[in-house]
């Protein structure tokens, strides 16, 4: 059943974390797992109504429809997207997905933001992984 319910400001929403590019060493998120670039918006799982077995197999279900790996999630608020003048449209599928959509269209611009998001985001490992992955060192 999908949720097309507006996006409240408190609610979480993870993307999820298809490559260990995305993630540093000490378990912070990269900016460029925020970046939209090459696509007009980013895609967006709402925590709401689900389970975390649930949540969890949705990511699974996005990172075999590629294929990818699931490292992770980076959770995040909606007011954290909003802060930056970015809107938030629920879509019909996959279930509880949405788009953080209103980017602007240079990609300088998107990595200032992708910066910020990144910086309040929570990585939340995949609990499903039995190794952790090979992580990049956070630059100095």
């Amino acid at each position: 059943m999908e949720n097309l319910s507006p996006v409240a400001d408190e609610e979480l929403m993870a993307r999820f974390l298809l490559y260990n590019r995305w993630i540093r060493a000490d378990q912070s998120v990269r900016a460029d797992a925020f970046v939209p670039h090459p696509y007009p918006d980013l895609s967006v799982t709402r925590h709401i109504g689900l389970t975390p077995d649930e949540l969890w197999q949705l990511g699974i279900d996005v990172a075999g429809a590629r294929p990818a790996t699931l490292y992770g999630r980076a959770d995040l608020q909606a007011m954290s997207v909003r802060l930056h003048a970015l809107e938030i449209d629920p879509t019909a599928t996959p279930r509880n997905h949405a788009n953080i959509t209103g980017w602007p269209t240079e990609k300088s611009a998107q990595k200032s933001i992708a910066q910020e998001l990144a910086a309040v985001a929570i990585f939340v490992a995949n609990p499903t992984r039995k190794e952790t992955p090979p992580l990049l060192p956070r630059p100095a």
